[in-house]
């Protein structure tokens, strides 16, 4: 299959180019804009049948004003120093002033008593919107309040910032935004340099760059495409991640091509002979490859929990559209350039000794002091991976100049840290909701430690449900929020319900226990899939038994010590109070995907090795000496594409970017290139059984 497509395209270039292009610009006119389904509101990733999301629908139900996004205006003295009785006045009085206004997305902006800080140096006025964080709505609401609360402000020594999940989703988004530009730039900045330096040509530099970033138009557009006809939400993460992960394998593929075309060019091939051998060979490899990371992506979905199962979509697309690229555009464009691609220099001659000469000779001879020393190194990272904590901290994971955290931090040092995002308690029931009910679900929840205050009941219009609002002494976003909710608050609320009447515990704190529990679940569910779809792709690809065993258990070790790397640079040097609950599970995804490809590039040199005769020492040394230098040069480019992301200033990215840039490190300097070869010198032909060696011609022959 894989010759005849080269035939195909090689034969017929333009005629590649023009169909290819013309596709691609009708997808992305006709489409629409994957922004208009993309949304940071976790609460509308969480099935139907999660408590949270009943309370959720309860507040809709009978509180529409106040189980919508929230907000919290924090109004305070520029100088710091206590609010005299007149600041009192203007800052009550500017709650007037908004409700006045009546701001499109506002439903209402409130003074109470409690709206004073004990100690007189604020007022937070509570602000509810109309709708859930991250819809549009609610978006436009958050910057129009808060400019008229700052221009009300003029000429008095106060003022103002708001904070809450409105806000936070706001500030989430333009983060986001800014993350995706600066990644953009970073990217095509690393693979340009890193390109021109390996094959000292600009145009080698530049087509990857351009080519890829047309398939991400199209993957885009295609993913809104998907999201409208579905109609699914994605998060916000998403836009990033296509980023990296195109132009990370993109260029992957890219790279794995070229090698394998300038070897054969310098072997004395014309341009055509040795492009139709590296598609036809390389295409074998790309397409495993690929269809491993898509096969890893498509266990997202049977994720319950909609961030990650509407992540699978995007992924899927973006991969199956680079596959296509690399086998037949790039190749299309390989052939209209012919050996002016090399300019100027040329492809070059074959060098008689490079480094890896050594590291396979060296293979070749210990492979048991190299897999030794590679597996030590390993291991005792990935004995750190037991110190991984998760957190939820959403806002803590931007940038501290953002106004919703720098609202929040002038928040926490007046009040206690869980009035950011109170957790409320509905009681609903057939008919008039219980008073008794009411008094011993607020007495049992106000005995519980950690609760800092419980507001009175609000019995709604037609008096068959109240909600109750509770203020936990804790940051809400923080992990002793989440159990002090799953366990002690859920269980106070639920004791004190009768027959006929139901207990419902929501708000933010709420949703984040019954997503951190379905993580676990998605978690145990994901990891085996995946790992399973990729050995059934790593056994058809290289038919044999031990050697796909080889592979995922180099995998498997790979991630164990990529998550104790991350633990170690961002728990013990770093002193972060926990890494984002996310990052375990996009990890492994990732670093089990994309590292398989450099294993799968490796495994095939030695099975084609193999096959073609040599002893298994031999065909681990041959399969280093020529094939190590492309999985270093693709690893190193990968690596740098991902750690862009520490450059956005959000924890979560910086995380991820780091993990991944760890992870594909190991996969392609240290698994790839050393333990796989190592292995399969140690195990001879047992690693490849029970595929069998054809006899090696002799020279005479």
């Amino acid at each position: 299959m894989f010759a005849y497509v080269a035939r195909t395209v090689v034969a017929n270039p333009w005629k590649v180019i023009v169909v290819w292009l013309v596709l691609a610009f009708a997808a992305i006119v006709l489409s629409p804009s994957l922004g208009d389904y993309t949304t940071g509101n976790q609460q509308t990733f969480l099935p139907s049948s999660f408590e949270s999301s009943q309370a959720q629908a309860a507040g809709n139900e009978y509180f529409p004003t106040v189980a919508g996004a929230t907000g919290s205006l924090v109004v305070t003295r520029s100088d710091g120093a206590a609010l005299s009785p007149s600041d009192q006045q203007t800052a009550s009085g500017l709650a007037s002033t908004l409700q006045g206004e009546n701001i499109p997305g506002v439903v209402g902006v409130t003074a109470t008593p409690q709206s004073l800080s004990q100690d007189g140096t604020a007022m937070a006025l509570q602000v509810s919107f109309a709708g859930q964080p991250g819809d549009d709505l609610v978006d436009a609401a958050v910057p129009i309040v808060r400019d008229n609360a700052s221009t009300a402000l003029q000429g008095t020594d106060l003022v103002s910032g708001l904070t809450g999940n409105a806000a936070i989703g706001v500030d989430t988004t333009a983060a986001y935004d800014r993350a995706d530009r600066i990644i953009t730039v970073a990217t095509v900045v690393v693979i340009l340099v890193l390109l021109g330096a390996i094959f000292r040509s600009p145009i080698i530099a530049v087509i990857p760059v351009l080519v890829i970033g047309v398939v991400l138009l199209v993957v885009t557009a295609l993913t809104a495409d998907v999201a409208a006809l579905f109609g699914f939400d994605v998060s916000t993460t998403l836009g990033s991640i296509l980023v990296v992960v195109l132009f990370g394998i993109g260029t992957d593929y890219v790279v794995f091509l070229l090698f394998r075309y300038r070897e054969r060019l310098r072997s004395g091939e014309t341009n055509e002979e040795a492009l139709r051998f590296a598609v036809t060979v390389v295409g074998k490899v790309v397409a495993s490859s690929a269809l491993t990371v898509i096969g890893a992506f498509a266990a997202l979905l049977l994720a319950k929990l909609g961030s990650l199962s509407t992540l699978a979509p995007g992924l899927i697309i973006a991969v199956a559209v680079m596959l296509v690229t690399a086998l037949t555009l790039v190749p299309a464009l390989f052939t209209v350039l012919g050996r002016h691609l090399f300019w100027p220099r040329g492809p070059g001659k074959t060098r008689d000794a490079t480094p890896f000469a050594a590291v396979g000779t060296t293979i070749a001879r210990r492979p048991a002091v190299v897999a030794g020393a590679v597996g030590v190194v390993l291991v005792v990272l990935a004995v750190f991976s037991s110190g991984y904590t998760s957190t939820y901290d959403t806002l803590g994971e931007l940038p501290s100049d953002t106004p919703s955290q720098e609202a929040f931090d002038t928040l926490g040092q007046s009040f206690p840290a869980g009035a950011l995002s109170p957790t409320q308690i509905y009681v609903t029931g057939s008919g008039p909701v219980s008073q008794q009910v009411l008094a011993a679900v607020a007495a049992d929840v106000t005995g519980v430690d950690g609760v800092s205050s419980v507001a009175p009941p609000r019995i709604s219009q037609d008096g068959t449900a109240a909600v109750i609002s509770v203020v936990l002494n804790e940051d809400p976003y923080s992990n002793a929020a989440l159990d002090l909710v799953r366990g002690p608050v859920r269980d106070a609320a639920h004791s004190a319900a009768i027959p006929g009447t139901e207990v419902l515990v929501g708000g933010q704190t709420s949703t984040f226990v019954d997503v951190r529990d379905q993580l676990r679940a998605d978690t145990r569910t994901v990891f085996p899939v995946a790992a399973v779809i990729i050995a059934i792709i790593l056994g058809a690809l290289l038919t044999a038994v031990l050697a796909p065993l080889n592979l995922l258990v180099c995998v498997a070790l790979t991630f164990a010590a990529t998550l104790g790397a991350v633990v170690l640079v961002f728990l013990k040097i770093l002193d972060y109070d926990g890494i984002d609950f996310t990052i375990p599970i996009v990890l492994y995804l990732f670093v089990v995907a994309i590292g398989t490809d450099y294993n799968i590039l490796i495994a095939s040199r030695l099975r084609e090795e193999f096959q073609n005769g040599r002893e298994p020492r031999d065909a681990a040394r041959e399969a280093v000496v020529n094939d190590a230098p492309t999985v270093a040069a693709s690893g190193i480019i990968l690596a740098l594409t991902f750690a862009s992301l520490t450059l956005t200033g959000l924890a979560n990215l910086a995380e991820l970017g780091l993990g991944v840039a760890i992870g594909v490190c190991i996969a392609a300097l240290l698994m790839a290139p050393l333990l796989v070869p190592s292995l399969s010198a140690l195990e001879g032909r047992a690693f490849w059984w029970p595929m069998r060696a054809r006899r090696r011609r002799t020279t005479r022959e």
